[in-house]
């Protein structure tokens, strides 16, 4: 890898952290410059903008994520469907954990710069949606097997789906093993009320 590839990449490393922190607003160029030990018409000439290496660390981040949701699924596919989405929530939580990417995107869905406001909430939208399909099929399996009560495999997933993403935006506020006995016992509740 030549300089200039590692320079774009401690850029990109340095600019999540500085978003991550302080906000699309609160990122400096200079500061980005600074941190990384370059100057600011360094910066520039791999990115013509703040705007840009935003922009790239959001894609990479949201490809990222939608990798590892694919992942998570699949690699689950064989336990039945208890152990299955227990095993799902505990990997999903995991990848969340200290993890300053899910901070900034995080951070970003909630405060968006002006400019990709609408792009942020549509591919969070869409992560979402390709999520909740996934999951829906795991309850539709679970509804067929009879170990999920007949009902809306969709409205399940979903249920599902919020219940961990809320215990994953607390994970700033917890530590892991708290988050965990906190997740199942909010599990052990929503499978009494779907189990067949």
């Amino acid at each position: 890898m030549g300089n200039g590839a590692i320079t774009k990449d401690r850029i990109l490393q340095v600019a999540l952290d500085i978003f991550a922190h302080h906000g699309f607003e609160g990122a400096r160029m200079e500061k980005i410059a600074s941190e990384v030990g370059i100057n600011k018409a360094s910066l520039y000439f791999h990115f013509k903008s703040k705007e840009d290496i935003f922009r790239e660390l959001f894609h990479s981040i949201l490809l990222k994520y939608r990798s590892k949701i694919k992942l998570i699924i699949v690699e689950k596919k064989d336990l039945p469907v208890k152990q299955r989405l227990t095993a799902i929530y505990k990997d999903y939580l995991k990848y969340n954990w200290n993890n300053i990417e899910m901070d900034f995107w995080n951070r970003m869905y909630y405060f968006p710069p002006e400019m990709m406001r609408d792009e942020i909430i549509q591919e969070t939208i869409d992560a979402e949606n390709a999520f909740v399909a996934s999951l829906t099929g795991v309850f539709e399996e679970g509804i067929q097997k009879k170990d999920i009560r007949p009902g809306n495999a969709n409205h399940m997933a979903k249920t599902y789906y919020y219940l961990l993403t809320c215990i994953g935006l607390s994970v700033d506020i917890m530590n892991q093993d708290q988050g965990l006995i906190d997740m199942e016992n909010c599990f052990g509740v929503f499978w009494e009320g779907i189990k067949g």
